[in-house]
Formats: C-alpha cells, sequence, structure tokens
C-alpha cells in the first residue's frame, strides 16, 4: 500500500533519517516508538510531505516514484489519501468545531457545502462531539480538541492515517479519551500510522512495532515479539527505561 525505500532527510548539516525502510499495509496499525530526537516525527512528515525529503523513493498502491522527483500535482493527490493528526491539535481557533472539520471538505476536495455537513456530522459523532458542533476550540478541553483533529482527519476518509504522538500533550484522562476512539479505528479496520509514547497502545492494538533510534530503524517486530522477544540490545535498553516492570537484563 504505502511503502518508503531509503529515504533520508536533513535539517541543515543534520542528517535526522539515513536510510529508511518503511512499509504499511492496508489495515495495519504500526506503533513506531523510539526517543526524542530519534527522527520518528520526522518520518511521519516526509511521507506526508510536510517536510521534504532529500533522497528516497515512495510508492501508494500502483504509483512510485522518486522523492526528489515528485511535481506538485502528484504531492497533491498523495495528500488525499493521507490523513494526519498533529500533536498540539492544529485547529482553527476562530472556527467552531463544525467548521474545522468542514473545511477541508469544502475548499480542498470542492465539496457541496450541503454534503459536506452531513460529512462532518457523521464524523463528530464517530468521535463523540456531535454535541459541541458550535463550540470554539478554546471552549474545548484538550481531548476534546483532539478528538476534532481525528473527526477533521477522517472525514476525509483517507487509506492510511498518520498520528504523530497524539496524546503527548494530554493528561492521562484526556488521553484515554483519544486512545479510546483510536482503539474503535483501530477494530474497524482503519490503516494507522502511530508515534507514541503510550506503551499499552503498542502492544495491545498495534500489528507491528517499530523501534527508531539515531534516524535508523533498530528494530521492527510484530507487538508480540517486539515486548516478549525483542533482539537488539537498543531495544531492551529503551524498554527498561518506559516500561516499570520490564525484566531483560543487559
Amino acid at each position: 500500500m504505502l511503502e518508503v525505500r531509503n529515504l533520508k532527510c536533513s535539517y541543515g548539516a543534520r542528517e535526522v533519517l539515513k536510510g529508511i525502510d518503511f512499509y504499511v499495509d492496508k489495515g495495519d496499525v504500526i506503533a513506531i516508538l523510539g526517543s526524542s530526537g530519534s527522527g520518528k516525527t520526522t518520518l511521519l512528515r516526509s511521507i506526508s510531505f510536510l517536510k521534504e525529503a532529500d533522497g528516497g523513493t515512495i510508492r501508494f498502491d500502483d504509483f512510485e516514484k522518486d522523492i526528489r522527483h515528485i511535481k506538485k500535482s502528484e504531492i497533491r493527490a498523495l495528500r488525499m489519501k493521507i490523513g494526519y493528526v498533529f500533536q498540539n491539535f492544529n485547529l482553527f481557533r476562530n472556527m467552531t468545531v463544525k467548521q474545522n472539520v468542514l473545511e477541508g471538505l469544502v475548499t480542498a476536495r470542492h465539496m457541496d457545502r450541503h454534503e459536506a455537513e452531513k460529512i462532518a456530522d457523521e464524523f463528530l459523532e464517530k468521535v463523540d462531539m456531535q454535541d459541541r458542533a458550535d463550540y470554539y476550540p478554546d471552549q474545548l478541553s484538550g481531548g476534546q480538541q483532539q478528538r476534532v483533529a481525528i473527526a477533521r482527519s477522517i472525514a476525509f476518509r483517507p487509506e492510511v492515517l498518520l498520528f504523530d504522538e497524539p496524546t503527548s500533550a494530554l493528561d492521562p484522562e484526556l488521553t484515554r479519551e483519544v486512545l479510546k476512539i483510536m482503539i474503535r479505528l483501530a477494530k474497524e479496520g482503519t490503516t494507522m500510522v502511530v508515534v507514541t509514547h503510550e506503551m499499552d497502545f503498542a502492544r495491545n492494538v498495534a500489528d507491528r512495532v517499530i523501534f527508531m533510534e539515531n534516524g535508523v530503524v533498530v528494530e521492527e517486530a510484530s507487538s508480540k515479539e517486539f515486548f516478549t522477544d525483542p533482539k537488539e540490545e537498543a531495544t531492551k535498553r529503551f524498554l527498561r527505561t518506559v516500561i516499570n516492570d520490564y525484566d531483560y537484563t543487559i
């Protein structure tokens, strides 16, 4: 479905991604783990063209091209297939909840406004936010804002949904609200790539786990194998720092 090969990306002289190979198949839920600065967010931003990569190949279904030579029209077409949920919501503060969901449907998809309103209502209900449709973002909790951001992304009906640490700005109670929606989407077969620090989500919901460090993929495995039988010393070291009862010795 979606694959990148030998993906490289830098910020100035600092190489952040050092030749990443990554793929996601339809219906997969993939958790990407790693310490801050490991390149997780840059990977998501590169494959969604929010950050220009330095090199690599991207394939989406039958489309395949060197990422350095991709045209703007091709980027627009690929973005229509990819939904992105940001860490800090990125809602329009001067728009209501419903307007935030409507805006992309009407302006980017050129959808009839009446049809777009029906879709907005449908997806706000899906994330349990239909009763806040006329509220503004500043009237919502962080968890509610993130649920609106998810509704906005899935209203496009993307083929793959990218989450960039969607709960890291939330307290534990609000985190549970958002994870509940994400688990529901996973059970419905939504293709998801999730950069996260939520180990329970990675262990119990994800099909595969990818662990990154210093701009490379250190280890990739099924969620069960990753947490019960990691192969790399760096993986074991990471798990010991994030899971209190992790009992592997190094």
